[in-house]
């Protein structure tokens, strides 16, 4: 059986509250000299029950959203279509309702037709407020009032308009009500932050959150916890995943080699390659003939340089990057000073011939951190591999423990592939996806299955709620 929402329960519990305030205002016609009538007269649990239900949200923001949209939207509609009538009737008119209309006396036409117009009114006046997404209701108001089915609404025509409008608010506000309550015993661990590794999750440049990861993101970061990205990727490619993403610290990318503010787009820490280590590398990749794409950081823009391309791997990337956003590709020798990493692009088997030649060089290897993974970005070219090569300094992820020790957080990692093992290690708390090498599994907290990778953002607010004595660190 599937398991009902707290959104579903709240709701039921929305809709019940409507009915029983109507069952409540029944109780003054008991008074003496209240009509008989005076609940169903001012009050319409129907309409209430429809306006709460559209009012609760799975987030406090967004139902105060919905809620004053469906306010707006029934004034507006239900006040025009009381002074529509109102305005008719003053006039000598008699406005028809539903069971009045007669083909005889073609006693509609004109209301018929000032209905039309008016709903034109509707619309201008929603749009000139600048509550477009309140239009549709405000036309359903504008509708239920003018084209009223009900002979017995009150004493008064429009009274049916007011009994719509102040349902509608009733309605609404029970929602507000009871999305707005917390039960006080909730936990909140506001002194942990986050890190997701998505590379594992998307696996390819053009993959976007979607669907459950981007209204859990957001989700996430309205109830307060602390998330961010970690990635092997550079801003030009992990940028467009944020578009409808909404994210307060800054992301640590390119495999933790740099700290990147997305809000205000700017490097806030880097960890390069030192000028003299920088020039062993070159001297090993030329002497195996590969020519590397060389990635410096200058005014928070990643400049990418390359002196030649050597193959068809490496010209479809340079075309890739020469018109990327939040970096520049430059045909060309990179400037003599620190580098942030190497990239190289070549088959699989220049790329294992090549480690094999830096093993050999034990000193110069100690100082580096090497990734390598497939490239996706193309079907082109068959069997190609990145190489990417940055200093061993990233494994320790100083830039990021700088951060949070400047924000008193606490580093929480969930990793969706091998390449964040590093960021597991550096973590308080550790979660995986059973993918994931075995040795990295071992001191893992929790691990989730690969088939579900979006549930890593379900252990976010799960550690986030809960009781952190069960999530002892593993050394």
């Amino acid at each position: 059986m599937k398991k009902i929402g707290l959104r579903t329960i709240k709701t039921a519990i929305c809709v019940f509250c409507c009915l029983l305030f109507f069952v409540l205002l029944k109780l003054f016609e008991y008074i003496p000299g209240v009509p008989s009538n005076f609940a169903f007269s001012w009050y319409n649990p129907f309409f209430a029950g429809i306006a709460t239900a559209y009012s609760v949200h799975a987030s406090k923001g967004a139902s105060i959203n919905q809620a004053k949209n469906r306010c707006v939207a029934s004034i507006i509609g239900g006040g025009i279509g009381i002074l529509l009538i109102t305005f008719y009737e003053l006039c000598g008119g008699k406005w028809p309702n539903l069971q009045a209309v007669s083909l005889e006396s073609l006693n509609f036409v004109l209301p018929y037709l000032l209905i039309s117009v008016f709903t034109i009114a509707v619309v201008v006046t929603g749009v000139s407020l600048k509550q477009h997404q309140a239009v549709f209701v405000a036309i359903l108001t504008f509708l239920s009032v003018t084209v009223n089915p009900n002979i017995n609404v009150g004493y008064w025509q429009w009274q049916f308009g007011l009994n719509r409008i102040l349902s509608t608010i009733v309605g609404v506000l029970i929602a507000l009500g009871v999305n707005l309550f917390r039960l006080p015993h909730r936990h909140n661990n506001k002194n942990l932050l986050f890190c997701v590794g998505i590379d594992g999750m998307l696996l390819k440049e053009g993959d976007r959150f979607r669907g459950f990861m981007q209204y859990k993101m957001n989700y996430l970061n309205r109830i307060g916890a602390n998330v961010t990205l970690f990635t092997t990727r550079t801003p030009t490619t992990f940028m467009p995943l944020l578009e409808d993403v909404k994210i307060t610290h800054p992301v640590v990318c390119m495999s933790g080699a740099a700290l990147y503010d997305a809000v205000q787009q700017r490097y806030l820490a880097v960890e390069t390659i030192d000028r003299i280590t920088a020039e062993e590398i070159y001297q090993v990749l030329q002497q195996n003939h590969i020519s590397p794409f060389v990635n410096q950081i200058e005014e928070d823009v990643l400049f990418t340089y390359n002196e030649s391309l050597d193959n068809d791997g490496e010209r479809i990337y340079a075309q890739s990057k020469k018109n990327a956003a939040f970096c520049s590709y430059i045909p060309g020798p990179a400037p003599k000073k620190e580098i942030l990493y190497f990239l190289i692009v070549e088959k699989e088997e220049v790329v294992w011939h090549l480690l094999a030649e830096m093993k050999k060089k034990e000193e110069l290897n100690s100082k580096l951190s090497i990734l390598v993974y497939d490239v996706f970005e193309t079907n082109q070219v068959e069997g190609l591999k990145y190489v990417k090569i940055y200093s061993k300094k990233i494994e320790q992820l100083d830039i990021l423990h700088s951060y949070c020790k400047k924000e008193g957080l606490e580093v929480v990692g969930l990793s969706s592939s091998n390449h964040s093992n590093h960021l597991l290690k550096q973590s308080k708390y550790r979660v995986t996806l059973d993918s994931v090498d075995e040795e990295i599994k071992k001191n893992c907290t929790r691990i989730v299955s690969k088939n579900t990778p979006e549930n890593l953002f379900k252990e976010v607010q799960r550690i986030y709620h809960d009781n952190l004595a069960k999530y002892g660190k593993k050394e």
